[in-house]
């Protein structure tokens, strides 16, 4: 792999949380649901490297409809788009849930050369990664830099979205744009089109937006999500459809995304494709830095779907927030292999995942073997376009 294209990130800031919140969420600190281990779980003398990817936490909406009673307020008192204090303190809770199960792993002490955090350059995508962040690398006494101060900084990653070669991808590959664009005309998706023409009508009128396909309906939707936890009053309008039969239209879009192999490879492929390069270089001892014991992202929905749809093991349902994605190498008796976990939102189980055609602890060899078809050695070769003067249309909402 060119480093190039995955290494080099144009921002690197030193992550900085309120550490009032620290203290609420610390006194706070609401259930992990079933993630919990069970004793033999966590046992963690055979894990190698950890690769853990998550959907951002709970926010305010990101934009919203002309017809919205909402559409004047400020979203007290951090704004449009950003972390609720709930989405805030499940994020704190999210890096205790790490702590409680890599804590042996990973050790007291903080290192930039241990732990690698990344997101997107959405805000709420990295406040997210430095609340769990917080929670997850505590100061031990060594590292305290101040008494009383229960925090240290951690190195965060991000590219400008134009940039993202990696989490969220759309300017930095034109190839992709334009195969995305071809799946609007897919007669699957004419068909979901004539079929929900009467809900595309209603919403359209009482929203005062174009509804012409499942992404504009799931920009509602995702509105009213965030409103909804948020415990704003919907107009009456709204129940005629939401959330049941809006949901698998959100879906649907997120499936667009991922429709074929080559959405797939394009979408999804470099996350797998750095993931296995990793673990390739660690049972190979070429890891670079050799003391890099986990690889952390926070990202969106969609990100979350192009991973888990790229290795085969999408169950079609839409990511909650905070939804997380664990991948483990494990090295047994002088043998690699993979383990993959996953939970939609916190309170659910984290439930293992098994690749088809492997078992669940599955042999790196067989592994890479199974994700070949999706690995990139050259992205920005395979996101040219024939056309010198094709224009890349919009990005869709993340």
């Amino acid at each position: 792999m060119n480093c190039k294209y995955y290494c080099k990130m144009i921002n690197v800031r030193l992550v900085f949380a309120s550490i009032a919140l620290l203290g609420a969420a610390g006194a706070l600190s609401i259930g992990r649901g079933d993630g919990d281990q069970s004793q033999g779980e966590k046992d963690q003398s055979t894990l190698r490297q950890v690769t853990m990817l998550m959907r951002h936490g709970q926010r305010a909406p990101v934009d919203t409809y002309p017809t919205d009673p909402h559409i004047n307020s400020t979203m007290d008192p951090y704004g449009w788009g950003q972390l609720t204090d709930k989405g805030r303190l499940v994020a704190y809770n999210e890096g205790l849930f790490l702590r409680d199960r890599y804590g042996e792993f990973l050790g007291d002490d903080y290192s930039p050369d241990k732990f690698w955090l990344q997101s997107t350059s959405a805000d709420r995508a990295k406040m997210t990664a430095m609340i769990l962040s917080a929670a997850l690398w505590k100061p031990n006494e060594k590292q305290k830099f101040k008494s009383g101060v229960d925090w240290q900084p951690v190195v965060l990653h991000y590219w400008t979205r134009p940039e993202d070669k990696l989490l969220i991808i759309w300017n930095a590959c034109p190839k992709l744009t334009v195969e995305r664009v071809k799946v609007d005309h897919d007669p699957a998706v004419r068909e979901i089109n004539m079929k929900n023409q009467d809900m595309y009508a209603y919403v359209a009128e009482y929203s005062g937006l174009p509804m012409k396909n499942p992404g504009d309906i799931a920009n509602v939707y995702g509105t009213l999500v965030s409103e909804e936890r948020m415990g704003m009053k919907f107009p009456e309008w709204v129940h005629k459809y939401y959330p049941r039969k809006m949901s698998p239209l959100m879906v649907f879009s997120l499936k667009q995304n991922v429709w074929n192999d080559k959405l797939r490879r394009l979408s999804g492929g470099p996350f797998v494709t750095k993931m296995v390069n990793k673990m390739e270089d660690r049972s190979t001892g070429k890891l670079t830095p050799k003391s890099r014991k986990m690889y952390a992202y926070v990202a969106h929905d969609n990100t979350v779907v192009n991973m888990l749809s790229t290795m085969g093991v999408w169950d079609e349902k839409e990511p909650g927030f905070n939804a997380m994605v664990l991948v483990e190498l494990h090295e047994i008796k002088g043998q690699w292999y993979v383990q993959l976990f996953y939970r939609n939102a916190p309170d659910y189980e984290t439930r293992p995942l098994t690749v088809p055609g492997c078992e669940h602890q599955c042999p790196l060899e067989k592994f890479k073997e199974l994700m070949a078809p999706m690995i990139i050695d050259n992205y920005e070769d395979e996101c040219k376009v024939d056309d010198p003067n094709y224009e890349i249309p919009p990005a869709p909402p993340a």
